[in-house]
């Protein structure tokens, strides 16, 4: 199975607003060429993550985005966010998290760019091994990449650029074959 999650090895600056990597900027669509775009320097509060992701999913709604589409981006967007205030940031009221949100009607790019250390998102363990479910780590990483269409972070691992296509078929659940219909999950 191909990785939808890219590893970009240039180095970037520490600072926010730099910008992406060489493989990230390739991704990322001009503003111009998206229908909304919103940029936004935010404390490291949830609440005020929370905010933003609303403005984001009002934006999506207006351009026509629904079902699961809707429902992929806001839990990809929520678990970057709280990860860059919670685990990149620690919370520090002095740090601050930088949103870039681009949509058109049938894309939607979201760069979530965190002050703290970073992360080697390569390193992490697979949690759906057997060896590693009941650890507590890499659970949202994971999800976010089944829920994108694209995911890449910069070598730092404190900036995480994430694409969605409408209709993208990203984390579709297969049923088993079965002979009888009851219990499996249609999409």
């Amino acid at each position: 199975m191909k990785s939808k999650t890219a590893a970009c090895y240039q180095e970037t600056p520490d600072s926010l607003s730099q910008p992406l990597c060489k493989e990230a900027s390739m991704l990322a669509p001009s503003k111009d060429s998206m229908s909304w775009s919103y940029h936004q320097l935010i404390s490291s509060e949830t609440d005020v993550g929370h905010a933003q992701i609303e403005i984001l999913m009002t934006q999506l709604e207006k351009f026509g985005w629904d079902g699961r589409d809707l429902f992929h981006v806001r839990m990809a967007v929520e678990e970057a966010v709280v990860n860059a205030i919670e685990h990149g940031n620690k919370r520090d009221p002095l740090k601050l998290v930088e949103l870039d949100f681009r949509v058109s009607p049938d894309l939607c790019y979201i760069d979530v760019i965190d002050q703290g250390e970073g992360f080697d998102p390569n390193a992490l363990h697979d949690c759906t091994d057997e060896e590693f479910v009941d650890k507590p780590r890499g659970r949202g990483v994971m999800l976010i990449k089944e829920l994108m269409s694209e995911t890449m972070y910069n070598a730092k691992g404190n900036q995480l650029t994430m694409i969605r296509r409408r209709n993208d078929p990203a984390f579709e659940i297969v049923p088993e074959d079965d002979e009888s219909d009851e219990g499996s999950i249609e999409k």
